[in-house]
């Protein structure tokens, strides 16, 4: 059906094919610099350009068959209706949006031969920048597959990562080997500072230039009487006795530090510490250590929504192709759009809807999402992504059905487990709780999901089923064809 729409915009489909295969041009430069060790700056420059690029044509591609697909199916419940009887009212309606949707269509094609266009531009003048990164060294990397190589490395954050590292390497001006550096990092919680700071501690140029790598943690800040310190509990990360005489100290703060606590940080770190500390990070969600930066405070942020969702369908699809699947993937779009570009929301939703690629059980899943989305934000206020103590971290996650009866589901106290503490990790994952029966129990605790990159963090939640369901039952709708209700 949606082939015999395609047939009526043959000039479109075509021009979405040549785009679709500029793209994979693109991407395969894209790959072939990743897998560079490429240390030119202006190579960098070029390639994260060139990769933006992807992302939002790749996005745009996408966007472009899911409005096909949607308008495709609003046009046969429409011919649908008009079928029904000769003297329809619908029909003038139809008759009047008629001419919107033809100057709609109008303006879609001049984006799609504007994006043609620029794509073009960008391949025509890639020849020098492919014989460029040729004269690179390959990284060693094993043959994954594109899903399984993005869920094993940091994604979307190699400029960041490049601004950190230079900023630990910079030398001292003569006579300045006394001040310590500091870095201040800043971004909402689960953003991925400590995801950015363990890759960037785990490149071998720094692990060459500090002798000791040292982490204090959530909580390591003490205060005793009127003095504030840093006790002999952090984690040394990394070790090296054959390079300089010279420490990197990473702080991660749960609130907001004074002035007069950071002075006395530092006359800590100055003072008995295992070398001289030359140089600092700072993590924190709170704008105001930026103050206590002797640079310019890196503001990390959730990835551009055109990065996210090529991200997102690549987990989601995995081996499988959105281009051979436009149902599924203009139903992906709708799930990617809900999760907000939530990193854990991510992994947790993308590898549920892996497990069982079906535009039956995606719809399903869809339409849940949204409504309990919709719902958590009429309560609180926030997305469940932001989701913090000001509600007690409850969140709002599912109805499902099982041979228990119909029952609501809810998750609060998201916390993270660090790879030290994995060894007692709960049995059940949100995909248990989400399509299959689970016996009635007044808690649970479920591992929402667990990374497979450093620091590998694992993200606990404690899910409660609710006595009284029929407070969050989303409401019924009949519709032809309807689709299964329950995740099974």
């Amino acid at each position: 059906m949606v082939d015999s729409y395609y047939q009526k915009h043959q000039g479109v489909e075509e021009n979405l094919q040549c785009l679709h295969r500029l793209l994979l041009r693109i991407q395969a430069i894209v790959e072939e610099a990743d897998s560079r060790h490429i240390t030119n700056q202006a190579m960098l420059l070029q390639l994260r350009m060139l990769s933006n690029m992807m992302y939002r044509g790749y996005y745009f591609l996408d966007n472009f068959r899911c409005r096909i697909v949607q308008a495709h199916a609003q046009d046969e419940v429409r011919d649908h209706s008009l079928a029904l009887s000769s003297f329809n009212p619908l029909k003038q309606f139809c008759f009047s949006t008629t001419t919107r949707k033809m100057v709609s269509e109008v303006s879609e094609r001049k984006e799609l031969h504007k994006m043609l266009g620029h794509l073009e531009s960008i391949v025509s003048d890639m020849q020098e920048f492919v014989v460029f990164v040729s004269s690179y060294p390959r990284m060693s990397r094993q043959p994954y597959c594109s899903y399984l190589l993005l869920e094993n490395c940091m994604f979307g954050r190699q400029e960041e990562q490049e601004r950190v590292i230079n900023f630990l390497l910079a030398r001292h001006p003569p006579g300045g080997e006394e001040v310590i550096d500091v870095l201040p990092i800043i971004g909402p919680g689960r953003v991925g500072k400590s995801t950015l700071v363990e890759h960037v501690c785990h490149d071998e140029r720094v692990r060459k230039y500090f002798s000791t790598i040292v982490f204090y943690g959530l909580g390591s800040i003490e205060n005793n009487g009127d003095m504030a310190f840093l006790p002999d509990t952090g984690a040394v990360k990394y070790r090296n006795p054959v390079s300089g005489k010279q420490s990197l100290a990473i702080i991660e703060l749960v609130d907001e530090m004074d002035d007069e606590t950071w002075k006395k940080i530092l006359h800590s770190l100055r003072g008995d510490h295992i070398a001289p500390v030359s140089k600092i990070i700072i993590m924190s969600r709170s704008n105001k250590i930026e103050l206590f930066g002797t640079t310019k405070a890196l503001q990390l942020d959730f990835l551009p929504k055109e990065v996210f969702w090529y991200f997102f369908k690549t987990i989601a699809f995995g081996s499988t192709s959105p281009v051979e699947e436009p149902k599924l993937a203009s139903i992906c779009m709708d799930i990617a759009a809900s999760v907000n570009r939530s990193f854990i929301g991510l992994n947790v939703h993308g590898s549920i809807l892996r497990s069982n690629i079906c535009a039956q059980f995606w719809y399903s899943y869809l339409k849940r999402l949204k409504y309990y989305t919709d719902k958590h934000v009429r309560l609180f206020g926030e997305h469940p992504r932001d989701t913090n103590k000001n509600n007690g971290g409850l969140t709002y996650v599912w109805m499902h059905k099982n041979k228990h009866g119909c029952s609501g589901l809810a998750t609060y106290k998201l916390f993270q487990a660090s790879s030290i503490s994995q060894n007692n990790l709960p049995t059940i994952r949100s995909i248990d709780m989400v399509s299959r029966n689970v016996k009635p129990r007044a808690k649970y605790e479920v591992l929402e999901w667990q990374s497979s990159i450093p620091p590998y963090y694992s993200y606990i939640a404690q899910y409660e089923i609710l006595a009284q369901p029929k407070l969050m039952l989303p409401p019924k709708r009949k519709r032809s064809g309807a689709l299964s209700e329950e995740l099974v």
